[in-house]
C-alpha cells in the first residue's frame, strides 16, 4: 500500500478497467472489486477477496464469479489462490463460485496485442516517441532510485 499512497496509478488503472468493462456490460450484474495477494502484515488495497466471500454469504449471496481482471493469463494467483483456495472458501460458506476464464492465448486477445503494438510501432516512426507520456512520468512521492533511473531511460528512448 505504501507503493499506491506514494502515487502508484494501479489502483485507479484497475478501477477504471472495472467500470470500463461494467459499463459496456451495461450494469448488468451487481460487482465488487476486491483484491487478493496481501502478503505479510503490511496493509493492501481494500478488501481481500477472502473477507468479501464471508461478507457476501452473510448477507446471503448464493453465487459467485471471480473475475481476475488485473491478470491476462493464468498463473500461481489464478490457478491456486482462486481456482483452489476460494472456490473451497466459497463453497464452505454456502455458496457457489465459478472463475471467468483468463484471455490466455485467445485469439481476440492476440490481435487486440498485435493491433496495439502496430499502433505503437507506427507512433514511433510517426515522431510521436517510443512511449507514452505516462510511461516516463514518476509517482509523485517516488523514492526508488532504480525506478527513477528507468523512467529516465525510457525518456531517452531505451
Amino acid at each position: 500500500m505504501s507503493v499506491v499512497n506514494r502515487g502508484d496509478p494501479y489502483v485507479l488503472e484497475v478501477s477504471a478497467t472495472v467500470a470500463a468493462v461494467m459499463k459496456r456490460l451495461g450494469h448488468s450484474n451487481p460487482y465488487r472489486l476486491v483484491w487478493q495477494s496481501q502478503v505479510g502484515p503490511s496493509a493492501w488495497m481494500g478488501m481481500q477477496t477472502s473477507e468479501a466471500l464471508k461478507g457476501l454469504a452473510h448477507i446471503g449471496r448464493k453465487r459467485v464469479v471471480l473475475v481476475p481482471i488485473a491478470f491476462t493469463s493464468d498463473h500461481i494467483e489464478t490457478l491456486y489462490e482462486l481456482d483452489l483456495e476460494y472456490l473451497k472458501e466459497a463453497k464452505e460458506h454456502g455458496m457457489e463460485a465459478y472463475r471467468a476464464e483468463s484471455l490466455n492465448d485467445s485469439p481476440v486477445f492476440i490481435r487486440a496485442l498485435a493491433d496495439i503494438v502496430t499502433e505503437h510501432l507506427q507512433d514511433c516512426k510517426a515522431g510521436k516517441g517510443p512511449v507514452s507520456n505516462q510511461m516516463v512520468l514518476r509517482c509523485p512521492g517516488c523514492k526508488n532510485a532504480t525506478c527513477g533511473e528507468q523512467k529516465e531511460w525510457f525518456a531517452r528512448g531505451g
